[in-house]
């Protein structure tokens, strides 16, 4: 399921399109795939679990208002990450439980985690050094 949520992120935010003349419906649409409210991520995931499920249907792509290109694109990445996985002989194990791929991609971002300081800069907390917050 992080596979797939990688290879979703990969192709930016080209997922879902608004045609003007269908607004309410397009975004209609991009709610459906979040009803449980766990995010981002797992919209995406729902979004390409779905477009399998249908067999990689371009009608069913154009019906939920998403490209179909950049499902394809990635399918691709997906694709790539899998055969790499299995070259490297990394052992893969599949979890559809929401919650359990939230505390994994959430356990991926430990390592940019800061605390203010008093002197108002932030320090990583795993290799203390001082960063900055982007605007």
């Amino acid at each position: 399921e992080v596979v797939t949520i990688c290879s979703m992120l990969s192709v930016d935010n080209a997922i879902f399109y608004r045609p003007k003349e269908k607004l309410v419906h397009a975004d209609n649409a991009r709610i459906n795939f979040n009803r449980a409210a766990f995010g981002d991520h797992i919209a995406l995931l729902n979004v390409y679990t779905q477009w399998a499920d249908t067999e990689y249907s371009t009608q069913w792509c154009f019906e939920n208002f998403i490209q179909v290109r950049s499902l394809k694109r990635a399918r691709d990445v997906r694709d790539q990450l899998l055969g790499l996985f299995e070259r490297t002989e990394v052992e893969l194990k599949s979890n559809p439980d929401p919650i359990a791929i939230r505390k994994a991609i959430t356990a991926g971002y430990f390592y940019n985690t800061a605390l203010l300081q008093r002197s108002g800069n932030y320090r990583t907390i795993k290799k203390p050094q001082t960063v900055f917050i982007h605007p």
